[in-house]
């Protein structure tokens, strides 16, 4: 058994509608009893964290954030509070020091004894580290005059790399040690941290306690086409060795995230023991309840995103399998394996009900979609289906009086294009691989300035159920290619493309 990450939960930090305070008890909940022991509230969207953070929260809030230490106290959890000040706050203000301080009081006594000075996603300047150094040093010490316990954590405008920088060095020189530090590790999701990784940032920052504000499952911004359904995973065992905490960010979708979030759960607490498949499935038993065996469907259709390629898709191998024996005598296996997925997919489309499941309203917009992708790669099946069916036919279209019937296998090729349209024109919504999806790939260059990988963050032509029409389709127009259909043209019609994508 390998040590647990000491600081293990939640850190709610993404751009977006912020969760009702019941969604937030429940996870709490959740996580809790999981075994996580943090959770911080940091959502961008409440203006009060963010926009007008000098404005103070009412009487009916304070109670609420109370009801939430309370919550936390009693499940293990310690809970923190964050503030992100840095759009307009003058730094060594007295004026906006005191409004800091003002705004943070009643939380304390509330009950919350960790507070998070969050100053990411804002503009670098010369001189702003200095700055920050010095605010979250003040604030840290007026805090602890008040609750000597009280935990001081910085967001810093630095994030993301691995190598040291000007920024980075001013605030290995002037914050104190024991303030920690955050890190969302190589890049702003990432697909994988080792604990060298954490080790190069950890010596970049002055070996002061860090955090890893883990951007997983978080699907905001860029990247709200998405549902991370997938398991936690890419992340070091030995990692444990060198951060003091992980704090995973969820998605916008507080049930649909308990599905990574208890994954994640399960390797904070032994990381070296970790094993995602397990973990998995009893996240989506834990998380599904009655209707486990519809979000099993639907996460293994959503799975993917910036810690899973396309190509790990449970289906993609099926896919793969299509395509390599669509002209060969074992067609048949590897299209009723596509076949059972994609009926899976579609059975919990029709009979997930939104209506009594809150979860499922949640992920509505995907089952929906999910409807529409099944349809199409099952009509790609059928048309493939046609393709290899041998019977007598037309001896005037096909001399010999054997092969697939022309008529039919044309109406299964339309049925095709009309659900692979429907899929394509829908909202976009990411199911079975994306058409188009971003992922925020910001990354640092050797000299420490930031940059954006653009292979990392952009994926484009990665759909398995566009494969699957493809491969049908070419396959049509190699047997049904008849010479009274060349004939009616003055020129010979091209092919379709080869439809075996790299």
């Amino acid at each position: 058994m390998s040590r647990p990450v000491p600081l293990r939960g939640v850190i709610e930090g993404f751009y977006g509608p912020v969760w009702s305070h019941d969604s937030r008890l429940e996870v709490i909940d959740f996580v809790g009893a999981r075994g996580m022991n943090a959770y911080v509230y940091a959502p961008k969207s409440d203006p009060k964290h963010r926009e007008v953070w000098r404005e103070p929260y009412d009487r009916a809030e304070i109670a609420r954030f109370a009801e939430l230490a309370a919550r936390c106290d009693a499940g293990g959890v310690r809970l923190g509070f964050a503030i992100s000040p840095g759009l307009d706050i003058t730094y060594e203000a007295d004026e906006d020091r005191g409004a800091l301080v003002a705004k943070l009081l009643p939380l304390l006594d509330a009950g919350i004894d960790w507070f998070v000075i969050a100053v990411d996603d804002i503009p670098n300047r010369p001189g702003l580290a200095a700055d920050q150094a010095a605010l979250t040093t003040w604030l840290a010490r007026e805090l602890r005059e008040r609750r000597a316990d009280t935990r001081c954590s910085l967001v810093p405008t630095e994030y993301v790399g691995t190598r040291p920088s000007a920024y980075l060095g001013t605030l290995a020189h002037q914050l104190p040690l024991d303030i920690d530090v955050f890190w969302t590790g190589p890049t702003v999701c990432s697909p994988t941290i080792t604990a060298e990784d954490a080790r190069a940032w950890r010596d970049a920052i002055g070996a002061r306690p860090l955090l890893l504000w883990d951007n997983y499952p978080v699907n905001d911004a860029v990247m709200e086409r998405e549902l991370h359904l997938g398991p936690y995973r890419g992340r070091d065992p030995e990692l444990s060795d060198v951060v003091d905490g992980v704090l995973c960010n969820p998605m916008l979708q507080p049930r649909a995230s308990l599905v990574a979030l208890g994954t994640a759960a399960e390797y904070l607490r032994d990381p070296g023991t970790y094993q995602e498949c397990e973990a998995w499935e009893r996240a989506i038993e834990d998380a599904g309840g009655a209707n486990a065996k519809s979000l099993r469907a639907l996460a293994r259709a959503c799975c993917d995103g910036p810690l899973a390629e396309p190509a790990m898709l449970p289906a993609a191998p099926l896919v793969d399998a299509v395509d390599a024996t669509t002209d060969g005598p074992d067609w048949a296996a590897p299209v009723t394996a596509v076949r059972n997925e994609l009926l899976a997919l579609r059975d919990a489309a029709r009979t997930w009900d939104a209506t009594t499941d809150p979860l499922a309203e949640e992920v509505a917009p995907w089952l929906e979609q999910a409807r529409r992708e099944a349809d199409a790669g099952l009509a790609a099946l059928r048309l493939l289906q046609q393709t290899h069916l041998v019977g007598a036919v037309d001896s005037a279209d096909r001399p010999g009086g054997l092969g697939p019937d022309p008529e039919s296998a044309m109406i299964h090729a339309f049925a095709l294009l009309f659900a692979w349209s429907a899929a394509r024109d829908a909202p976009p919504r990411v199911v079975l691989g994306p058409r188009f999806a971003l992922h925020p790939a910001v990354v640092q260059r050797s000299d420490g300035a930031p940059a954006l990988d653009v292979g990392l963050a952009l994926r484009e032509d990665a759909s398995l159920v566009d494969r699957l029409a493809r491969v049908a389709l070419a396959r049509y127009s190699r047997v049904m290619r008849a010479d009274t259909i060349e004939e009616s043209r003055s020129e010979p019609a091209p092919p379709f493309p080869d439809a075996r994508l790299a």
